[in-house]
């Protein structure tokens, strides 16, 4: 089973203009909204389309950057169709491929969050690498 492909066909951010300052919550979510047949011209092998949903809300009120896309997964034949007949009976998908499914959705997810935060004035929702400068010890005075 391999991820082939993540594709976005929707980011959307909004700020709030009268929001107030002081601490600031950010909450990021991942969830699938629903698994469709990918026709795939390979033999044996059979593609799914797992739509996704990434939100990252700001707290309190501060402004909310959603994207939303699909994640193109192709594997054998019989455990595609055994993962489709899985989500069209309960909406369950199995572990290992959710796993899968949802890194691959954070991890565009959240590069398409952190660009976009910025043109909008929210801080990043990842917290980004910072140089700290770092004080010189002295040594302690010797007495005899």
């Amino acid at each position: 089973m391999t991820i082939v492909k993540v594709n976005l066909h929707k980011v959307t951010a909004e700020r709030s203009l009268t929001a107030k300052g002081g601490q600031i919550k950010i909450n990021n979510n991942v969830s699938i909204k629903n698994v469709e047949d990918l026709d795939f011209a390979v033999s044996g092998k059979k593609g799914l389309k797992f739509t996704f949903a990434f939100n990252c809300g700001y707290e309190p009120d501060l402004g909310k950057i959603d994207v939303e896309g699909q994640v193109i997964y192709v594997g054998e034949e019989a455990d595609v169709s055994e993962i489709k007949k899985g989500w069209d009976e309960n909406k369950k998908v199995p572990l290992a491929i959710t796993e899968e499914v949802v890194n691959a959705a954070l991890h565009k997810g959240n590069i398409q969050a952190i660009k976009i935060s910025e043109e909008v004035s929210l801080p990043s929702p990842l917290p980004l690498p910072k140089l700290q400068k770092q004080i010189p010890q002295q040594e302690a005075p010797k007495t005899e």
